[in-house]
């Protein structure tokens, strides 16, 4: 891959680095030819089942408020559509509970945000109020286990708000709090962040940027133990050798 001086990088391949390096090569290279932006409008029949369900899920929890939101602030009993479905029935007791504890800041600022900046992008699941003019920067995942650097992703996304013009001028607010709730378990957690804290991810990101730009085509250390699990597998053990620099 060519250096430039702008290297835009979306949360996604910033997770796919940390995870492995000639991993995150493929997919830039490979979104170099896709038009950056939310999700939607990609053909993703041929992605891993596990995906394809996060993508179902994720649809149902962005539609919950414009179909239950005013059951939820009149307490009515769920629905037999929710009832029925064990996702939707815990997400349900989880969003009354949240209702009960904070009805002024319950109901979401923004659904499947997406922004971008000059060195970011990224579509956060949830954006929650918060008193005193703040916010909570929520993730939907489908478990603990698939949440892999889940901290980083958040304070990416955290850092992604703070700096993106778009949002200041819509939300004005500041970014306190990040959060995940996990659909399978119907498991919730969060964390305060701080402004000392988004200034020392954001010096990281940086030192990660220009590990990028160096264009070195390392897999992970133990990747002979990841083929299984790995979707890229395919494509990365063809990779010729000459290619790849290797680990000193």
């Amino acid at each position: 891959m060519t250096a430039t001086k702008r290297l835009n990088l979306s949360k996604t391949e910033f997770t796919v680095y940390l995870e492995c390096p000639l991993k995150f090569y493929l997919l830039k290279q490979q979104n170099q030819h896709m038009k950056e932006g939310p999700r939607g409008g990609r053909d993703h029949s041929n992605y891993p089942s596990h995906f394809k369900k996060g993508l179902k899920e994720h649809r149902k929890l962005r539609a919950f408020y414009k179909n239950y939101a005013d059951d939820i602030i009149n307490q009515n009993a769920p629905p037999d559509k929710v009832t029925v479905q064990p996702i939707l029935r815990k997400f349900w007791e989880q969003e009354v509970h949240r209702h009960q504890v904070d009805p002024d800041n319950w109901y979401p600022l923004a659904l499947e945000l997406y922004l971008a900046t000059e060195t970011m992008r990224g579509q956060i699941d949830r954006v929650d109020p918060l008193s005193n003019n703040e916010c909570c920067i929520v993730e939907f995942k489908s478990s603990e286990r698939r949440s892999g650097f889940l901290y980083q992703e958040l304070l990416f996304y955290a850092l992604l708000a703070s700096e993106s013009q778009e949002f200041k001028q819509t939300y004005g607010r500041t970014v306190s709090q990040v959060g995940c709730y996990f659909y399978d378990s119907g498991e919730w957690f969060s964390k305060k962040v701080t402004p000392e804290d988004l200034s020392d991810f954001k010096l990281t990101l940086k030192s990660y940027q220009a590990e990028m730009l160096t264009g070195n085509l390392i897999p992970r250390v133990d990747c002979h133990l990841q083929i299984d699990k790995c979707s890229y597998a395919v494509i990365c053990t063809k990779v010729p050798d000459i290619m790849l620099k290797k680990h000193e």
